[in-house]
């Protein structure tokens, strides 16, 4: 692809691609439908996965191809509408990330109620196996229905995210070449199987982090471990909803069971979610339960890890877990709670078994361990997150508490 040829590059809207799965995020938690990130190979690079359908993931993925052909070249108010051999609709924005083109891609969805009549005869005319057409319907059943103005609305709040100013959009109507699903079928089952191991990958990170207290990043990896089961109740989109967050609660319980925390308070959380999760009436606030769980299993956790502990060591705990990042002083902490430096010191060490230098630098690798594991950072901007002045000192440090350096944590544990 040349300079030229390369699509709707502006290098005031370049992006980061922490900030582009955000977009993606926020998109499909008010839109309702799926968006996905590719780059210019047609490579995944993020999926805001609502719908877990297997079958219909290897079918749509025949496109990625064609969508990128079809936005090379364009004007930066383009936006193309897709739609594949099955009647489903995609919409599509060319964007740029760290000097790289990607593609956003929304869907999919309807522009109208497909008859099952009609459906079967699309199936028949593309020749779609029979193991595969009953999962097909349903998941054509379930899809969200977008008319010619939805439609267009999406595409303009799409262009706006991306292009940071208002503009007109020029949609481009696109119609899917025919495509041999049954020439394509074993490598895009492998690939869906692939989505699968990654999806329970990076459940089991954001498990990690809620066992550790760490809400924020959890709410990170929890973004992008979102499935929509409506497939399983069509027709009742708040029955689905409930249903996926009842699952998430279980998956937070067990996450917690794993490190000790009591079966009592465990057993008393998850009840409250799970009966709180069932008397919410507003979509809005069923939508924000992902994180208020996250909020409230970490808050768990972070108990269970400083039990035993009088009032002044919690607070001295939680002063460090916030200034990581900085300096930390003795004298700092001791003004802060309202005792004696040398007291603070004597009776830290007296309820850890710790020093306050050694209980900083162990929490400091365990952030460490965190951005790592997310892999968004390089090892140089982990080690200053976490409060470390030098490189080789980090790397010390690290090593000491782990037995391997940053660089091959990192490798062992990419997300």
């Amino acid at each position: 692809m040349t300079e030229s040829s390369k699509p709707g590059r502006r290098e005031d809207v370049m992006y980061d691609m922490e900030e582009l799965y955000d977009v993606c995020t926020s998109l499909g938690k008010s839109m309702g439908i799926e968006f996905a990130l590719i780059d210019e190979k047609g490579k995944a690079k993020f999926r805001m996965a609502i719908r877990k359908d297997v079958t219909l993931f290897k079918y749509r993925s025949q496109y990625k191809e064609q969508i990128i052909e079809e936005l090379e070249g364009t004007k930066e108010n383009a936006v193309l509408v897709f739609t594949d051999n099955l009647g489903a609709q995609y919409l599509a924005v060319a964007t740029w990330a760290e000097s790289r083109p990607y593609y956003l891609i929304g869907g999919p969805f309807l522009s109208m109620l497909i008859t099952r009549e009609k459906q079967s005869a699309i199936m028949e005319e593309n020749q779609i196996p029979l193991q595969d057409q009953r999962f097909l319907f349903e998941a054509i059943q379930t899809m969200k229905v977008l008319n010619q103005e939805e439609c267009a609305s999406v595409a303009k709040i799409m262009l706006w995210i991306l292009r940071k100013k208002h503009l007109t959009a020029d949609l481009i109507y696109r119609k899917s070449r025919q495509v041999n699903y049954e020439l394509e079928r074993p490598r895009e089952i492998e690939e869906s199987f692939t989505i699968i191991d990654e999806r329970y990958r990076m459940q089991n990170e954001m498990m990690y982090f809620v066992s550790i207290g760490d809400s924020e990043t959890a709410k990170k990896m929890g973004g992008k471990t979102v499935y929509d089961f409506s497939y399983r109740v069509p027709g009742d989109p708040m029955r689905a909803i409930k249903n996926q967050y009842l699952t998430f609660n279980t998956v937070l319980r067990i996450a917690l069971e794993r490190v000790g925390v009591a079966p009592l308070s465990l057993h008393q959380l998850s009840d409250n979610m799970a009966i709180l999760i069932e008397r919410t009436s507003s979509m809005d606030q069923l939508l924000s339960m992902g994180n208020r769980l996250i909020d409230e299993y970490s808050s768990l956790a972070r108990k269970h890890h400083s039990r035993g502990l009088t009032r002044n060591i919690h607070n001295a705990q939680r002063y460090i877990e916030n200034h990581l990042a900085e300096k930390i002083h003795l004298d700092e902490i001791a003004e802060e709670i309202g005792v004696s430096a040398s007291h603070l010191s004597r009776q830290f060490r007296k309820e850890t078994g710790k020093t306050l230098t050694q209980f900083i630098q162990s929490r400091r690798v365990e952030k460490a361990k965190s951005l790592l594991r997310l892999n968004q950072s390089s090892i140089t901007e982990v080690s200053v997150k976490c409060g470390f002045d030098e490189l080789n000192y980090f790397s010390k440090v690290f090593r000491k508490h782990t037995g391997c350096t940053p660089m091959e944590y990192q490798k062992l544990h990419k997300c």
